[in-house]
């Protein structure tokens, strides 16, 4: 009976020393600053003058390990946006939700935006109109239709025949829109509206 208690005790006191041990090595790992996890992290002053450490964590490095030449202009104009819906910033996945299972496949979760009109051009294909909705739908979740009507009487005209990154780029250091001249502004829509009579022909 002896020796099972002192081997009990033993593996006791082995599984406790094991079990201190690994806790250890999890830690010493979670607390290592990687690229994976956080950026460096941001040491602010709070009201009360205690400091405050804060990891601000990339929430696009999954996809910018992929899409690597495109890291530094991925979000361009959208690089200092705040999601409304959650008051942080926008990410790839706020705009191109899910990646799914398949990504590697085709990605046929992601949101995907190009341009892409309802009616047949002679240079341009009709596109799905459930595309052109997917990609317009999550592009008013943050940008409020009342103010883009207010902007310009056009977004409500082809909100369902066109698709906003027909006109607007969705990557740009700066969007090409915002401050076109009228004169660049009517060609835009003589070219796209004549080369769709053109077809009709």
């Amino acid at each position: 009976m002896g020796n099972h208690k002192v081997a009990l005790n033993s593996m006791l006191t082995l599984f406790v020393a094991m079990c201190i041990w690994g806790f250890s090595i999890n830690v010493a790992a979670d607390s290592q600053n990687t690229e994976a996890t956080a950026a460096s992290p941001s040491v602010t002053t709070s009201e009360s003058g205690r400091h405050v450490v804060e990891f601000n964590r990339d929430r696009d490095y999954a996809c910018t390990q992929c899409h690597k030449d495109e890291q530094d202009v991925l979000k361009g104009a959208h690089s200092t946006a705040i999601n409304p819906h959650t008051n942080r910033d926008v990410t790839c996945v706020d705009c191109h939700s899910n990646v799914g299972s398949d990504h590697r496949n085709g990605a046929s979760e992601v949101t995907k935006f190009a341009p892409a009109q309802s009616v047949a051009g002679s240079e341009k294909p009709a596109a799905d109109v459930a595309w052109i909705t997917q990609q317009n739908e999550t592009c008013v979740n943050c940008h409020e239709p009342e103010n883009l009507r207010e902007v310009n009487w056009t977004h409500d005209v082809h909100a369902l025949d066109l698709s906003c990154a027909s006109c607007h780029n969705i990557h740009p250091t700066s969007d090409p829109m915002k401050g076109i001249e009228r004169k660049p502004k009517i060609k835009l829509c003589v070219d796209c509206h004549s080369d769709q009579i053109k077809a009709k022909e």
